[in-house]
């Protein structure tokens, strides 16, 4: 018969987990010479089809900061490019360049494949489970965050 899980287990779990698909990342994002989130970047410049850098940064919620230094890098990188608007002048849109559509194929790969290990062994009904688990536990944290914020 098992005890039952602590607070201090449910975060070590976490830790563990996160931890360990890190490094799984890092490893995996390190042969295409980028660094974490930057992944996340390129899907977005993709999916949206010439972005801005205030659009990017509201769909992937992070600053208009943080996505300007990834840009930059990424650019300088040749993985995407910048030209101004046709019919605004004004506005700057963002592209990916062939190698950066090309890039954002292979991560796309490696993506899968790591979520298809990580969840190796598990039923497709325990899959559904666990991500509407794990979207109620991020739903339940967001709720909390909102009230330490008043």
């Amino acid at each position: 018969m098992s005890e039952k899980s602590s607070a201090l287990d449910f975060s070590r779990a976490f830790q563990a987990l996160d931890h360990t698909y890190s490094i799984c990342m890092q490893r995996t994002l390190s042969k295409y010479g980028l660094y974490p989130g930057q992944p996340q970047l390129l899907f977005a410049v993709r999916s949206l089809n010439r972005p801005t850098q205030n659009e990017l940064a509201t769909v992937l919620c992070i600053s208009k900061a943080s996505v300007g230094v990834s840009l930059r890098r990424l650019e300088n990188a040749g993985f995407l490019k910048r030209m101004r608007d046709k019919e605004d002048s004004r506005c700057i849109r963002i592209l990916l360049t062939k190698k950066g559509e090309e890039y954002a194929r292979w991560c796309d790969i490696d993506f899968e494949m790591i979520f298809t290990t990580m969840l190796e062994g598990l039923t497709f009904e325990q899959r559904e489970n666990t991500l509407q688990q794990i979207k109620r536990m991020e739903k339940n944290l967001d709720e909390l965050r909102t009230r330490l914020e008043k």
